[in-house]
């Protein structure tokens, strides 16, 4: 067996036999590996950064397409990280006022705003999809008709049973499709998981396919 299936298994079991037995070693361990687990992810996020601004830094450079987006981009990424440096002497960090405002005023609206141009986009594909071609296109289009519905104060203050319908389509099918979509997600992803310990799921090997 290859040295990375054997740390991917000694990893997992660490992390699964907590949950179930009281060995106060191996919740130690434990414990520490997940420590080392937000000094990796810390380290990837770094990462991460220096390669987001060599990337748009070329482009900058190169005065490639949209360039301009790029340099606003790193300018903003450099302003955040300043401001929301950890030293309360100088008066920055995650609680200070700029920090806060940019957060507050900037990103925040254009989150909103992106979410708003989006809501066009799922307009037109619901749309496409509530088509009644068959039976179950057509349970599709009266559901969502009834909760699109029953979310306008122009249709429920006329049709207040609109808000009854919406809440027994949300509290039965929707409930119970929801819980049967996750059995079965919660089934896949324990299949998964004794695969990859058995070491016949390869797939996360350096992105090589199974052996």
């Amino acid at each position: 067996m290859e040295i990375p299936l054997l740390i991917t298994a000694f990893c997992t079991l660490l992390q699964v036999i907590p949950y179930y037995f009281n060995i106060p070693v191996i919740d130690s361990a434990s414990a520490t590996m997940r420590e080392w687990m937000l000094l990796v992810v810390n380290m990837a996020v770094f990462v991460g950064v220096i390669s987001l601004g060599q990337v748009h830094g070329k482009r900058i450079q190169k005065r490639g397409e949209n360039w301009p987006y790029s340099a606003v981009l790193i300018a903003f990424m450099v302003f955040m990280a300043i401001v929301g440096f950890p030293l309360e002497s100088l008066g920055l960090g995650f609680k200070n006022a700029q920090y806060l405002f940019m957060f507050n005023n900037i990103l925040n609206p254009l989150g909103g705003t992106m979410y708003s141009i989006l809501a066009f986009f799922i307009t037109s594909a619901a749309y496409r999809a509530f088509r009644a071609r068959n039976w179950e296109a057509a349970f599709v289009l009266v559901s969502g008709t009834i909760v699109v519905m029953s979310n306008a104060p122009l249709f429920t203050s006329s049709l207040p049973f609109l808000i009854t319908w919406k809440d027994w389509i949300f509290d039965v099918p929707n409930t119970a499709t929801g819980r049967g979509v996750m059995i079965g997600a919660a089934l896949g992803a324990i299949a998964l998981a004794v695969r990859t310990l058995m070491g016949i799921e390869r797939g996360y090997l350096r992105g090589g396919g199974e052996e």
